[in-house]
C-alpha cells in the first residue's frame, strides 16, 4: 500500500518499500530551464525518503522516444538528484529504448550509476540489493 502519492505535472510519486517510485507520461509539463522543475523532483524525493537515501526507479514505459532522451538526459545527469538518492534505475518499454538509452550511459560521468531496464521486477530488484548493501555498511560500528 502506498503512504504517499504526489502529482506534479503529470508526473506521479511515490514510495514503496523503501524504494521511491516516478512515473513519467506523455504530457508531463516540462521546462527545463525552469528550476520549479528541478525543484519539484528534489522536494518530491524529500517528502518520500523522510531523510533517508533510497533508490528511485524513474518508469518511462507511457513516454515517446523523443520525450524519453529529454527526461532521460535531466534525470541521469542532474547533480541535485544525484545527491539526493541512493541509486537510479530507469523502466523502458522496448528493447531498442533500452538500447538507446545504454549508449547514452557509456558515455556520460555518473556518481549514481544509472541503469537501465526492460523488466519492472528487474530494477526492484537492483534497488533493494542497493538499498540493502548500503544499510548494512552504514549499520557496522
Amino acid at each position: 500500500m502506498m503512504k504517499n502519492e504526489i502529482l506534479i505535472n503529470n508526473i506521479k510519486f511515490w514510495e514503496d518499500q523503501n524504494i521511491i517510485y516516478c512515473k513519467l507520461y506523455n504530457g508531463s509539463d516540462v521546462n527545463y530551464s525552469n528550476n520549479n522543475f528541478e525543484d519539484s523532483f528534489l522536494e518530491s524525493i524529500s517528502i518520500l525518503s523522510n531523510g533517508t537515501y533510497l533508490p528511485i526507479i524513474f518508469n518511462f514505459k507511457e513516454i515517446d522516444n523523443s520525450a524519453l532522451i529529454k527526461f532521460f538526459k535531466f534525470l541521469s545527469n542532474n547533480s541535485k538528484i544525484k545527491s539526493a538518492v541512493l541509486s537510479k534505475a530507469f523502466l523502458v518499454k522496448s528493447y531498442k529504448q533500452k538500447i538507446l538509452l545504454s549508449f547514452y550511459v557509456m558515455f556520460c560521468d555518473s556518481n549514481v550509476p544509472n541503469l537501465i531496464f526492460k523488466n519492472s521486477n528487474s530494477a526492484i530488484q537492483y534497488s533493494d540489493q542497493n538499498y540493502a548493501i548500503f544499510n548494512s555498511k552504514n549499520c557496522i560500528n
